[in-house]
């Protein structure tokens, strides 16, 4: 416990220190998000760019874990192969997402990108080989290489269509990350326990700065930074609990992001338009349109993901 409430307050405090230096140099290089007064809501022109610190807060306990010798650090490093590629991943798509926020990425090669870094982790073994379901084990076989690069792209694409409103990405990583964590416990699960302690704190230091009204926006560096991890920490855990149940866990602790995700593709193929086709009928844009103010759809989308948060640990408490 020790040394996941040190990762959790060094991702933390690195989040919050890096987010000031970060928010100055968006300003300096000017790289701003602006309003369109439609999908983009806020009134002043932004900085974004925030995925940097964001990044900076979730990596570094992890790296300096390896200059530790521990139970954790030995878990991480019994799996070198495992390590290398995922760091190499992280930094692909730190890099895609800092590219798109300074110059601009087509919705095809920023797929293309996370394909590639998704057919690595399977290459080295984080990928999803089977489940059991009634106590049958079912083998994916030649299944296993789509569903893990469906899963990378759509956790990773899922995070970055939610980031809408002040705060709501950062806000939904904290209670997905608190969920996961519960979770690892339950478990016993180590490296489960650090990935999801290094994303709450990081994300919570970054929410200093983001919640509303927001000083900086995480950017497509940021968003798509949160969901890699996440779909890291779920591929690299799974061969512990590969149940169906198991399984159903993390899509229950990125239930509003996965939701959301599959409604806009769902209208833009029924309506003939390509799935990264963007339009304002996201769950937060409806609820925008009730009447709500940008906080208050903010703090109800927090509500529906602390009930997820509250399912998804019940379901492993009482269920698996």
């Amino acid at each position: 416990m020790r040394t996941f409430l040190m990762a959790f307050l060094m991702a933390l405090g690195i989040a919050a220190l890096t987010t000031s230096p970060v928010l100055h140099l968006a300003r300096w290089l000017r790289l701003f998000d602006q309003p369109d007064g439609v999908r983009k809501i806020h009134v002043n022109a932004i900085p974004r760019l925030g995925g940097i610190a964001l990044a900076a807060g979730y990596l570094s306990p992890l790296v300096a874990l390896l200059f530790y010798t521990n139970t954790f650090a030995n878990e991480l490093r019994g799996h070198d192969t495992r390590l290398h590629a995922f760091f190499i991943g992280a930094l692909a798509i730190l890099g895609l997402g800092i590219y798109d926020d300074i110059r601009g990425c087509g919705a095809w090669a920023k797929l293309g990108v996370q394909s590639s870094v998704a057919l690595l982790l399977w290459f080295v073994g984080l990928r999803f080989d089977s489940f059991s379901l009634f106590g049958t084990a079912y083998d994916l076989g030649l299944l296993s290489l789509p569903i893990t690069i469906l899963w990378v792209c759509g956790i990773v694409n899922a995070m970055n269509l939610i980031d809408g409103l002040d705060g709501l990405a950062a806000g939904v990583a904290v209670f997905a990350s608190l969920a996961l964590f519960l979770i690892a416990l339950m478990d016993g699960n180590l490296i489960l326990g650090l990935f999801a302690a290094v994303l709450g704190g990081a994300s919570l230091g970054f929410l200093l700065y983001n919640f509303s009204p927001a000083l900086i926006f995480m950017g497509d560096s940021g968003s798509m930074g949160i969901g890699y991890m996440f779909a890291v920490a779920s591929l690299w855990t799974v061969s512990k609990r590969s149940t169906a149940l198991a399984l159903l866990l993390p899509v229950l602790a990125l239930g509003l992001p996965i939701v959301d995700t599959f409604l806009a593709f769902g209208r833009r193929a029924v309506r003939g338009k390509s799935p990264f086709h963007s339009d304002r009928e996201h769950i937060h844009h409806r609820l925008l349109d009730l009447g709500l103010s940008p906080r208050l759809t903010v703090l109800v989308l927090y509500l529906i993901c602390a009930a997820l948060t509250a399912i998804a640990v019940a379901l492993r408490a009482w269920v698996i």
